[in-house]
């Protein structure tokens, strides 16, 4: 398992566990955490955007950004900033901070 940091918009911080086999946005849902997603994991509507922050630096923190994901981030922000990604399609593989957005 994978230990992520999830930091709420309130300031809050959680600390839950994570199987690299199930999507980020499933593994909040399952710990209790609310996220918006109004598409059901598609990347059709990008509500569940976060941003991850590596904590172990010699790993591969997620799975690589597809190119539909992409497009979904760009289409939200022109210029995505470094870690934006859309939870349901984030698979994360080592310790890492998620930051919540509104």
């Amino acid at each position: 398992m994978v230990q992520i940091k999830v930091h709420h918009i309130d300031g809050r911080i959680s600390r839950i566990s994570v199987s690299p086999a199930v999507s980020l946005l499933n593994s909040l849902l399952s710990a209790g955490i609310a996220m918006h997603h109004r598409c059901g994991g598609k990347a059709q509507c990008g509500t569940c955007r976060i941003r991850i922050s590596a904590t172990s630096k010699d790993s591969t923190v997620a799975n690589s950004i597809s190119a539909k994901e992409a497009e979904r981030l760009t289409a939200i922000r022109a210029d995505p900033a470094a870690g934006d990604r859309l939870a349901c399609q984030t698979y994360v593989f080592a310790d890492t901070d998620v930051y919540l957005f509104d």
